[in-house]
């Protein structure tokens, strides 16, 4: 019995240091999200977290997830300035992100999980917030986690071959199907698997994005998109790269609807405060739609790789089997 098994034996001991866990990534996550678009700051310098506004090193206790930010009532010891929500939230939701992971396929031997791949996943849904908040705030998709993310997947592949092979499925769109090769679910299988389905995802999304911005005569695609594509290829493989793409479609598409109606929505009441008698060059759903429909595409490509790596089997059967027979039916 693995030390995974062995907590898992005891659910209450194995949820609690599973959320624990997720609510000290949070925190790092947040540490990371702020320095790592910032010129002159990394994760490891300055050593210790500090107020924005002041710029005075946090007491350790004031940084224990969660309560450091509710017993400091959520500002800053020292000059009383108040810390983002954006805090709180990050280590809530890597609590419940790590809780997602320890109760899917990853951390269950009987659905082709085991401890590595529990931990790979751990690693990776933390880089991958990292990474969406990011990408949304400043439209950037760090290269240490997108070129990082390919190393990372060849490791996993190493580590953790049935993350290129899901085993949790009868039939998959492997490499090895779509390319007719031979590859068995061992470690030099993996790899080769892992080097092909990064190369392939890389020259799709790279000949897609060119072809948009070519016909939309603007930047369609960040090249830090196709990156961060390769490198879910490298980490899940040729199907996990497809669902990605599809899913950060979809999403991608509603995201920016919603945006555009945020932009008219706020466009239109200010314009309502400042009086009618004002005369405006463009109207207000023109404008919300200039501004609105320019959106990061990180984002609904991260919660694509999150859905197809916690719910593999949900996402390939919702694309083969229940979207063609609702096509089919329509």
């Amino acid at each position: 019995m693995s030390w995974l098994e062995l907590l898992q034996s005891v659910p209450w001991l194995y949820n609690t240091l599973v959320v624990v866990l997720g609510a000290m990534a949070g925190s790092l996550s947040s540490v990371a999200i702020y320095r790592v678009p910032q010129e002159g700051l990394s994760l490891i310098s300055p050593v210790r977290s500090f107020c924005p506004q002041c710029k005075h090193s946090l007491n350790w206790y004031d940084n224990i997830p969660v309560l450091g930010y509710m017993i400091l009532g959520g500002k800053c010891r020292h000059c009383k300035s108040p810390f983002s929500l954006g805090y709180l939230a990050n280590e809530v939701i890597c609590a419940t992100l790590f809780y997602l992971v320890a109760h899917s396929w990853l951390a269950d031997p009987a659905r082709g999980g085991s401890t590595a791949t529990f931990m790979l996943a751990l690693i990776a849904i933390c880089a991958l917030w990292i990474a969406a908040v990011i990408d949304w705030k400043h439209f950037i998709l760090p290269d240490g986690i997108t070129l990082g993310g390919i190393a990372f997947g060849f490791l996993a592949a190493a580590l953790a071959p049935q993350l290129q092979f899901w085993p949790q499925l009868s039939s998959s769109l492997s490499v090895s199907s779509l390319l007719g090769l031979e590859l068995s679910a061992t470690i030099g299988g993996a790899l080769i698997s892992a080097f092909l389905s990064s190369s392939i995802s890389f020259i799709l999304l790279l000949g897609i994005g060119r072809s948009f911005s070519y016909l939309l005569r603007q930047e369609a695609l960040g090249f830090g998109d196709v990156k961060y594509i390769a490198a879910v290829g490298a980490f899940l493989g040729i199907e996990g790269s497809i669902w990605t793409l599809a899913i950060g479609v979809f999403a991608g598409a509603l995201l920016g609807v919603l945006n555009v109606l945020r932009f008219w929505l706020v466009i239109s009441i200010r314009r309502k405060r400042r009086g009618s008698q004002l005369a405006y060059a463009h109207s207000s759903s023109y404008v919300g739609w200039r501004v609105g429909r320019v959106i990061p595409f990180g984002p609904p490509l991260i919660l694509g790789t999150t859905l197809t790596m916690l719910f593999p089997l949900h996402v390939h059967n919702f694309f083969l089997v229940t979207w063609p027979t609702l096509l089919a039916y329509g």
